[in-house]
């Protein structure tokens, strides 16, 4: 490592989530941002509740949503997640270029993702997990699936240790996560 990058802390890409934590966070958190491009051009972004699965991230919404047909023609697009609000803290962020897929009425699809969706949001309690559940499965869903191209993270614990002289990025990085959620295991 240059002495610069020891001083100078304006590449942040020297500070990167590890595997591990990227898998926790996406267990942990359960909503991201999902970004795709209008017909002009434009970035939008909505905010979405979501299951990480397979390596891929998985949303749903209803049919008549603009995102719907822009990621049909423009597959295109990216999630941003934070670790704002999880037993991980904060200051630990990813974007991920992705490439989407819009399922419609694809039952095999919907047996798995509306029961991990409802358990995810409602750790538990099996009950209102079914309620929402039920809430899920209407004749105008679609199931969205992200599968990640390129992952852009940063971790800002790393760097706050960089900073205060407790570590450096020629160092290993060791750090105990936050168990696995109870919905994971059940």
């Amino acid at each position: 490592m240059s002495d610069a990058a020891k001083t100078n802390y304006d590449d942040v890409s020297i500070y990167p989530l590890d595997p591990e934590k990227i898998e926790r966070l996406c267990q942990l958190q359960s909503e991201c941002a999902v970004l795709w491009s209008t017909k002009d051009g434009w970035p939008m972004g909505v905010m979405h509740r979501f299951v990480y699965q397979d390596g891929r991230f998985w949303v749903t919404c209803a049919e008549q949503r603009k995102r719907v047909p822009a990621l049909k023609k423009r597959d295109k697009s990216a999630v941003i997640i934070t670790s704002e609000g999880t037993p991980l803290g904060r200051d630990q962020t990813m974007t991920v270029k992705c490439r989407a897929t819009v399922h419609e009425d694809n039952p095999d699809v919907k047996a798995w993702f509306y029961p991990a969706l409802a358990m995810k949001l409602n750790q538990g309690n099996e009950e209102g997990a079914a309620v929402f559940q039920k809430f899920l499965d209407t004749p105008k869903r679609v199931i969205i699936e992200l599968e990640p191209v390129k992952w852009i993270t940063y971790d800002g614990v790393k760097l706050a240790a960089h900073v205060a002289g407790q570590w450096s990025p020629d160092q290993p990085w060791e750090e105990e996560l936050p168990p696995a959620p109870a919905w994971l295991e059940s």
